[in-house]
């Protein structure tokens, strides 16, 4: 009897473990650049494991919005750029083009799909509470007016993906029907699963103060109210940041240059929403644009301008005890800008940021959870295997908001031959005119490189035997920064270790 038991809580563990809903295991990306014939980008592919950056080939591009959706086995099953819908073959779903049809798309997009529909976070794909086949794809168009003075979102739309058609590659049923004709800023849309674990609730920054509250359940998607709550919104705030619920589906965070951080308590039962606190961070030169996420435990939120990060313990009271600054942006061009731009979640309880200019790196933040600079930022992070787009992460809700684990950390690493992690190596003094000391992790043997800011590497040095530290001389070099990296010999986890060294003649 006893191990009739054992194996039956064992058999339980497993289809617990086995069920853990795994929606958003699949990121899309693109339009990447390659040499390589036929492939027209990459994506996060978080079913592989250790999971790797993938190459996908399709007729869907993104600059700039982006929503996938997998089944909760994390196999995929659509995604959209905001102006089309493909499938999981990445070719265009019946009925799937179109998507946000109108004036704006025609005139001033010139109707061209290739970049996507403009926006960073005005569209989600949502299950059918109704309907295990059926999906809705919540939409903003813009409303474009020829003389040119008033181009705003003002009207939000919802379109229908059935899986069950096309040999289950999925069609999409009816497209661009009218929920609500309203005034709203652009980005900034959210939602996060009812209480009772079926319905779904959508949220959406008014254009001058609040929110509107929008419902999905079995009887379909409507409005509910309008929320007046919180400080009026900047006029420039439109486009200029991000909203983001966190994990556990209890706050609601509003953030951008021009506002900062309005933090709120939300109630998943009823659907209210209280205005708890404001942050104002120090005002710096050059933000652009903001975005911010949630730890996996709901703790911290990090409030990310384009030129610094920071971290807000939102278990202290006042909030403003809660910041703590965490790093500013290293000025590493890669081969463009790497300022931060647009960050998310992964599945694998790592925050990924990625610039808003074509890069070859992401930064990755490893560990949210850890108070302080403790949370590992690593700048340039993550190598991918080519030149990324500019355009953003796919807008999810938190799927999983009611169960224990909110991700997975098991799913360990980034691996294959063209991507790498970026950790901190030491090298000191900078500035320097010419020598500076090496400390070689764990007294390795590789290869040190010194690499420009235009990626050519100026010196190369072979460290044959194990030391501790290296006098390296940087002397005749231009004044200019410089990237120090050093790559073991056995390095099979592809860890580069990097610092940024400053020389001046």
């Amino acid at each position: 009897m006893r191990v009739i038991i054992i194996l039956f809580m064992l058999g339980l563990l497993m289809s617990t473990m086995q069920a853990q809903n795994k929606r958003d295991y699949y990121w899309p990306f693109g339009k990447d650049q390659d040499n390589k014939e036929g492939v027209q980008a990459s994506a996060f592919d978080f079913n592989v494991r250790p999971f790797a950056v993938q190459e996908r080939e399709g007729e869907l591009e993104f600059d700039q919005n982006n929503a996938s959706i997998c089944d909760e086995a994390g196999n995929l099953l659509f995604y959209t750029n905001g102006c089309a819908v493909a499938n999981r073959l990445h070719q265009i779903m019946p009925n799937g083009d179109s998507i946000n049809a109108g004036e704006f798309f025609d005139i001033l997009w010139l109707g061209d799909c290739g970049n996507g529909y403009p926006g960073r976070q005005d569209v989600i794909i949502l299950p059918d509470p109704s309907n295990r086949e059926g999906y809705y794809l919540i939409h903003e168009i813009i409303s474009f007016h020829p003389n040119g003075q008033n181009i705003i979102a003002d009207t939000l739309l919802y379109s229908y993906i059935s899986m069950s058609e096309d040999n289950g590659l999925g069609d999409v049923i009816y497209k661009n029907r009218s929920i609500d004709i309203d005034e709203y800023l652009s980005g900034y849309q959210s939602a996060i699963n009812h209480s009772n674990g079926i319905d779904w609730w959508v949220l959406i920054a008014d254009k001058v103060k609040g929110f509107d509250l929008f419902q999905i359940d079995e009887q379909g998607f409507s409005f509910v109210e309008k929320l007046d709550v919180g400080p009026a919104y900047h006029w420039n705030a439109s486009a200029s940041g991000d909203s983001r619920f966190s994990p556990d589906g209890t706050k609601y965070a509003y953030f951008n240059e021009f506002d900062g951080l309005q933090l709120y308590d939300f109630d998943r039962t009823e659907g209210v929403l209280d205005h708890i606190g404001s942050i104002d961070l120090i005002d710096t030169v050059n933000w652009w644009f903001a975005t911010c996420e949630w730890s996996p435990s709901s703790q911290f939120l990090y409030l990310i301008k384009s030129d610094s990060i920071w971290q807000l313990d939102t278990h202290i009271d006042p909030l403003e005890d809660g910041l703590e600054f965490i790093a500013a942006h290293n000025g590493v061009l890669d081969p463009l800008s790497t300022r931060f731009f647009k960050s998310a979640l992964g599945p694998d309880c790592r925050i990924y940021i990625r610039p808003g200019s074509g890069s070859n790196s992401f930064h990755v933040i490893n560990k949210p959870d850890e108070k302080g600079i403790a949370c590992d930022l690593v700048q340039q992070g993550i190598r991918l295997p080519y030149i990324s787009a500019t355009g953003s992460f796919p807008n999810f809700p938190r799927f999983r908001v009611d169960e224990e684990e909110k991700c997975d950390p098991s799913i360990v690493s980034i691996v294959g031959e063209t991507v790498w992690w970026r950790r901190e190596l030491t090298v000191y003094p900078s500035p320097t005119t010419g020598p500076v000391t090496v400390e070689i992790p764990e007294s390795k043997r590789g290869q040190l490189y010194v690499v420009d800011m235009q990626g050519q590497v100026v010196l190369h040095k072979n460290v044959e035997i194990l030391i501790g530290e290296l006098e390296l001389s940087l002397g005749g070099l231009p004044s200019a920064i410089y990237s120090v990296e050093f790559i073991a010999d056995d390095s099979t986890d592809r860890v580069v270790w990097t610092k940024r060294v400053v020389v001046v003649e």
